[in-house]
């Protein structure tokens, strides 16, 4: 079998508009992608979700020389891409608490090293990712964004979505109704529990079918 090459944009909903440099990362083999060109995708919130756990295991896979007293353009590299690392809202991280935890292991006291303000290290450091949780009030919330203006509606499809990603990255979304809760830990129970039970337009079902999981 001839092995395809991954690429971001078979994996994830990439969106419209892409500059030609944009265009040319999210379809580059994965294997091929540069710290620093992954640190341009997040300045540019193109696909952050699965962004997030190919740039961690780019990292785990380097010795980590991130003090300024390297001065070479690997760790220059590792600084800039540890730094949008750092600066991404901690939803994000919620929704990719593996990735999180592993990163923050791969970093350690090195953290310090970095030129970020105080706040925003400490921040990250101190930060315990939250459940993700989906019960009576998401499905009020969907339903809601679903009923109002263009942006409500993506904003609802943003809900569905990024489950479908946390759990494809491994992680997994605690499904709360009737007094009982479950783990949902595949795709498979995913679509069972939340999707078969939402009113879900053709635009929206297309969306969670460009979520892939990523190979190894």
């Amino acid at each position: 079998m001839i092995f395809k090459k991954q690429t971001i944009s078979k994996l994830t909903s990439t969106g419209s508009g892409l500059s030609e440099r944009a265009k040319a990362l999210v379809n580059k083999d994965i294997k091929q992608l540069e710290l620093n060109e992954l640190a341009y995708l997040f300045r540019e919130s193109i696909g952050t979700g699965i962004c997030i756990p190919i740039a961690v295991k780019k990292l785990a896979e380097q010795d980590i020389e991130i003090s300024m007293l390297h001065r070479n353009s690997k760790s220059e590299n590792q600084r800039e891409l540890i730094r949008e690392l750092m600066l991404l809202d901690n939803w994000y991280w919620d929704r990719n608490s593996i990735a999180h935890k592993k990163l923050k292991e791969i970093l350690g006291i090195k953290m310090d090293y970095l030129h970020l303000p105080t706040d925003i290290k400490e921040k990250f450091k101190n930060y315990e990712t939250q459940n993700l949780i989906w019960n009576a009030k998401s499905v009020q919330g969907f339903n809601s964004y679903m009923n109002d203006s263009r942006m409500g509606v993506f904003a609802g499809y943003g809900m569905v979505t990024m489950l479908k990603r946390a759990i494809l990255n491994g992680n997994f979304v605690i499904y709360e109704f009737n007094g009982k809760s479950t783990k949902i830990k595949s795709i498979e129970k995913f679509e069972e529990l939340i999707v078969s039970k939402l009113n879900c337009n053709n635009e929206l079902l297309e969306l969670l079918d460009m979520e892939k999981e990523m190979k190894d």
